[in-house]
């Protein structure tokens, strides 16, 4: 099957590429990619994005626009939290124009939400999505978002011990989020924080999308507990942590959160999510994914 569309997410942790075809009306990922440029690393303290996780951002941009020209396909791209919390994000979507030619949509976190929704549900149950700089907790009656991301949680507590990133973590969520006390099952996640602990938790020591296993809140604290006893620098050398692990403890933090406060015992993890769903929206002319202008404002 050969690709006919390169979805570029704009996130706040990472830039990914998806390759992607149309099958039976739905699209399907032939390959996935990221770079880690970590680009809503500081916005809390400044509310800008810096000029470095910019440029990092920008070049990965431009590489995958490039792969995109060398397949003859379309490029739709679209950013999150990161830039769309920015105080120059405008600023950063021309230097994306300028330098690679690409439209970049800006969507918000109830779209956000509403795109991954669509790639992984039926129609029923919820979804959480965890991001570099926010979470979505999504219905099908409504999407709901709020700013605490793995980055930023990683800069508001950056302690090592479970209990004490539990007690940081939760009262600051606590004051910047107003979540359900119940959501409809079945609970899907997605998200590179979501995959990445259904992976560990099925003893994967490379990532497999089909062998992701169900999170069961008691056996995400068992995990946080084994993850928090390997230091830092020796998290960032497993294999499934080469990107994340600096920000996975905060990451299962915010997941264990929202899993305590919405009373659910167990997530499904699906590597499907918001890019197939936008992707979809373009193919299915459900959505003007691709921006009518330069850069959206």
């Amino acid at each position: 099957m050969k690709p006919e569309l390169a979805v570029i997410d704009i996130g706040s942790n990472s830039v990914r590429l998806m390759l992607a075809a149309a099958e039976n009306g739905r699209v399907r990922s032939l390959s996935k990619r990221l770079c880690t440029t970590r680009l809503a690393k500081g916005i809390d303290a400044t509310g800008r994005l810096a000029p470095d996780r910019m440029a990092d951002t920008v070049e990965a941009i431009e590489a995958f626009r490039r792969t995109a020209n060398e397949l003859g396909i379309p490029v739709i791209a679209y950013a999150t939290s990161a830039v769309r919390d920015a105080e120059n994000r405008d600023e950063f979507l021309a230097k994306v124009w300028e330098r690679s030619g690409v439209r970049v949509r800006v969507l918000s976190g109830e779209e956000e939400g509403a795109f991954a929704f669509s790639a992984v549900t039926g129609g029923d149950g919820t979804v959480f999505d965890i991001g570099g700089g926010s979470f979505q907790i999504v219905t099908g009656e409504r999407a709901l978002s709020f700013p605490c991301g793995c980055v930023r949680a990683k800069e508001r507590c950056d302690a090592p011990d479970p209990e004490t990133l539990k007690h940081e973590l939760f009262a600051w969520m606590d004051e910047r989020t107003r979540i359900p006390e119940d959501v409809p099952k079945p609970v899907y996640g997605v998200g590179g924080t979501i995959s990445t602990i259904g992976a560990l938790l099925a003893n994967q020591d490379r990532y497999d999308p089909e062998r992701l296993r169900r999170i069961e809140r008691e056996a995400l604290e068992r995990l946080i507990v084994q993850l928090a006893k390997v230091p830092e620098p020796l998290r960032m050398q497993l294999p499934l942590l080469t990107r994340r692990g600096d920000v996975i403890l905060q990451g299962a933090t915010i997941l264990r959160y929202m899993m305590e406060r919405t009373g659910t015992d167990c997530v499904i993890p699906s590597d499907r999510d918001g890019m197939e769903g936008i992707a979809e929206a373009f193919l299915n002319h459900t959505s003007d994914c691709s921006g009518g202008t330069p850069y959206e404002k």
